[in-house]
């Protein structure tokens, strides 16, 4: 639960995707041990914490060097892709991300994704709401053209660039990002940012630090904490 801790008002909201807005880690789990598998090879949650936010190509990398695969980078991220690309095309929301959604769009506050996917896997995943997408301001993906080689999270860039495609830009100081990967956290507070960890129950207490708010659970979220309109009781509209 919130402490008692002061925070600083926010105006812009920057959502990660996997394991933040949607429930694609377990998904990610039984992806790598899939492919794992054949080389007698097991992928445990430690991994997964250890890894969790880090853009598909350099995970290929890390993985064939950490698990002495006997194929090459290349080979292991065109498998990966493929399988991840089959198991993601249902993946469903997380507990309370379309209220707190619905909630920034009726009050205007300006949100977006930041997320270290590349383009052609981030639509696979959410396809399926694609209703709540017409809310997001705008997407900044892993494999975006104006993100330097290899300045993925946990580097502060990814929220440095969506803040500035805000219109007009948003002052990161002011920005208030959600995340559940620990390089996620990293990469957040790097940018000057206040962020609201919500780590799976493996992430460590040292994989914790530096996080402003943790919660079990976005449904957990108190927007008055930061400034921004609290919840009420009145029924809410849909998109679509």
């Amino acid at each position: 639960m919130p402490s008692k801790k002061c925070y600083c008002p926010v105006t812009h909201v920057i959502f990660d995707c996997d394991g933040t807005l949607i429930d694609s880690e377990t998904v990610y789990l039984k992806t790598i041990n899939e492919l794992l598998s054949p080389f007698g090879k097991t992928y445990t949650h430690a991994h997964q914490a250890a890894h969790m936010g880090m853009p598909a190509n350099m995970f290929a990398e890390v993985a064939v060097k950490e698990f002495d695969l006997p194929i090459t980078k290349e080979e292991f991220y065109r498998r990966y892709t493929a399988v991840v690309e089959r198991h993601m095309r249902n993946v469903a929301l997380l507990p309370g991300v379309r209220d707190l959604i619905l909630h920034l769009h009726e009050y205007r506050i300006p949100f977006c994704i930041a997320t270290s996917s590349f383009r052609r896997m981030f639509q696979v995943k959410m396809h399926p709401h694609r209703d709540i997408m017409l809310a997001f301001h705008h997407v900044v993906c892993g494999d975006d053209p104006e993100l330097g080689k290899g300045r993925g999270k946990p580097m502060p860039d990814i929220f440095l660039l969506a803040a500035s495609r805000f219109n007009p830009p948003a002052d990161p100081k002011k920005c208030l990002i959600f995340e559940d990967a620990p390089v996620g956290l990293r990469g957040g507070v790097a940018s000057g940012s206040q962020v609201v960890f919500i780590p799976k129950p493996f992430v460590t207490k040292q994989q914790r630090k530096g996080a402003t708010l943790v919660l079990n659970s976005m449904a957990e979220f108190k927007p008055e904490l930061f400034g921004l309109r609290p919840f009420d009781t009145c029924c809410k509209f849909e998109f679509g």
